[in-house]
This record gives C-alpha cells, structure tokens and sequence, in this order.
C-alpha cells in the first residue's frame, strides 16, 4: 500500500469568487423621486451577481431582505413578511434578480410622514444544513418618505 498522495485544485483566474449586488426603489413599476403615496403599489427591484472559477461548485439558497428603517419616532419593517429564498443555479449565467414587492398601505404617512432609510440584505445559505455560508452583500437605498393624497391621481 502507498502513502497519501496529494492533486492540485487550480483556479484559472483570480479571485475564484466575487460579487455584487444592486437595488431600486419603484413606485408602479416605474422609476420614483423617492415620495411615494401610501396608497400606490411600491417595490424594489435587486439584481445580484455571482461570477468566477468557482460559480458552477456553488449551490444553496439566497436569502433576501428588505429593511426599512425610520429616521425619527416611527415604526420598523422588514419586508417582505417572512424570507424570500433563491435558489443558487451553478449551471446558470450567475445573474440574480428579485422585485420585492409592497401592498398599498404598508408603511402610513403618520408621524407627520417620517422618513425611512432602506437597506436590502443579502445572504448565503449551505444546501445540505441550510446554515449561513461565507457570502453576503448589503445595498443602501435613498432616503423614502411616504404621503397620503385626498385626490384621485396625485
């Protein structure tokens, strides 16, 4: 019997792994000025990449959050209610993207309308004991501050 022998793992380029992720506030489908009736659907759009050597050895799960976090007395949310996972597609072209989407009334205009800062959340979950992975990534949006309107289409 011989001893142990060793292969070598090579990566053909550098870094084996890397990513990013983007996000954007929309009110109706459409890109908004950041003042949003509370009675109009609203969302945000997040698309996130994962790219290099090592992107076909990747599985498991995304896990995605939407933070909302007032700038004054105010309540707090993390939408969507409950998580929102996605599944990793090694053989795929390594683009995620994911419309977290807002029911009308959601957040109300009360507190004299506060404002609220958004952050989208990122996470990697392993694919056998579904435990958080080694990737993460975070977006900070602009600034939202929601209004009622007592008139039809303003």
């Amino acid at each position: 019997m011989s001893g142990t022998h060793y292969f070598e793992v090579t990566t053909p380029v550098s870094p084996p792994l890397k990513g990013g992720i983007t996000a954007e506030i929309l009110e109706e489908g459409k890109p908004t000025n950041y003042i949003i009736r509370s009675d109009k659907d609203w969302s945000v759009k997040v698309d996130w990449f994962l790219e290099g050597a090592l992107t076909d050895c990747i599985c498991g799960n995304w896990c995605l959050h939407l933070y909302m976090e007032s700038i004054g007395p105010g309540p707090e949310f993390v939408l969507p209610y409950g998580e929102v996972r996605v599944p990793l597609e090694p053989c795929g072209d390594g683009r995620y993207s994911y419309e977290i989407k807002v029911r009308p009334g959601t957040v109300r205009p009360e507190h004299c309308s506060v404002p609220y800062k958004l952050v989208v959340a990122l996470t990697y979950r392993t694919p056998v004991c579904d435990k958080p992975g080694p990737m993460a990534g975070f977006c900070e949006l602009p600034i939202i501050q929601f209004y009622e309107s007592d008139k039809q289409g303003t």
